[in-house]
């Protein structure tokens, strides 16, 4: 659940008012519901896809731990959680509609998300969910503004390139044994010897378009002036923040080595945002940007193949033969 906390409070950061220690519970219980809709229903509806997923092995849903009942149970009374909760913060026809546009953009995207003949749509549309977020968390603190703004192109192609490049290339070999309509699949992407996957020439343009405008969007309220001065040393840790990002993805594309591609897709996915961490530092109070960043982190600090060159024999991660069901 941490990237969901973190993009709500990366919202409010962008709010006309400053975020405060009071407001911080009912922000981080949106974001844990909204999770809990968004993943559940997405589970559910793909269980026969995950049930042929070797890293999916351990789900409880897969195991037959807990019903699909019971799954899409808990993730459709989020929805009345979330309006209940909305309007404990006062409610409001703006943040109603906001909610609106979350809940159905993310139901959009778990029901054919893999259905779709154009994935990137569906892609896109899951990032509009992103973006409502952030934008509830701007709402749920004050209003929206410029930043605001920003904010929501960010999260869309970030969303695009974590979910359309990062995630379409680590389901790409369960995916196309069950004729899945991805992004990967669309753009022609192929699993080599080894499991690492070849983009091909347009699926890595596509790619890189996507990381151009992660990298260049932070910048826009630098080139702007929105700081009421020029912040060097803010620019050039956004600048060096990019750079490593960058270095990272261009290790991840080639094909050859599977777990090479996981680890440095990895790391290219964290430190992508690193930019965004940057921009909105200054209008965080140093407590919340400790914890903004640490939900955000610390979760992807727990997965230990991050860190190994090597990976260790029978490694989940690096499975890539489909099992019978």
């Amino acid at each position: 659940m941490g990237a969901s906390i973190t993009m709500v409070l990366l919202g409010a950061a962008t709010s006309t008012s400053q975020l405060k220690l009071s407001s911080v519970g009912p922000l981080v219980a949106v974001a844990i519901s909204f999770h809990l809709f968004a993943y559940l229903l997405n589970d559910f509806i793909d269980l026969p896809i995950d049930r042929t997923d070797p890293r999916r092995a351990t789900s409880p849903l897969v195991m037959g731990l807990i019903s699909k009942r019971a799954v899409l149970v808990i993730a459709l009374w989020q929805v009345p959680v979330l309006v209940l909760l909305v309007a404990s913060q006062g409610g409001g026809t703006g943040r109603f509609m906001n909610l609106i546009v979350l809940v159905g953009a993310v139901a959009i995207y778990d029901v054919w998300g893999k259905k779709s003949p154009l994935p990137p749509l569906t892609d896109l549309i899951q990032g509009v969910a992103w973006a409502a977020l952030g934008w509830l968390g701007a709402m749920l603190v004050g209003n929206a503004t410029k930043w605001t703004i920003v904010l929501t192109f960010y999260f869309l192609a970030f969303i695009m390139l974590g979910n359309g490049v990062h995630g379409s290339i680590r389901d790409l070999a369960n995916d196309r044994g069950h004729g899945a309509r991805t992004t990967a699949a669309l753009f022609g992407a192929g699993v080599a010897d080894g499991g690492s996957v070849e983009l091909g020439r347009g699926y890595r343009i596509y790619t890189l378009t996507l990381h151009a405008v992660t990298v260049m969007l932070p910048f826009v309220p630098f080139a702007l002036g929105w700081y009421g001065g020029t912040n060097w040393w803010l620019v050039a840790l956004m600048a060096a923040c990019c750079v490593t990002s960058t270095v990272y993805l261009g290790a991840a594309i080639p094909a050859g080595d599977r777990h090479r591609q996981l680890v440095f897709g990895t790391r290219h996915l964290i430190l992508v945002l690193a930019p965004l961490f940057v921009m909105l530092g200054p209008r965080l109070p140093g407590w919340a940007m400790v914890l903004t960043v640490g939900c955000y982190v610390l979760p992807f600090a727990s997965y230990r193949w991050i860190f190994r060159p090597r990976p260790e024999q029978g490694e989940h991660w690096t499975v890539q033969t489909p099992v019978a069901q």
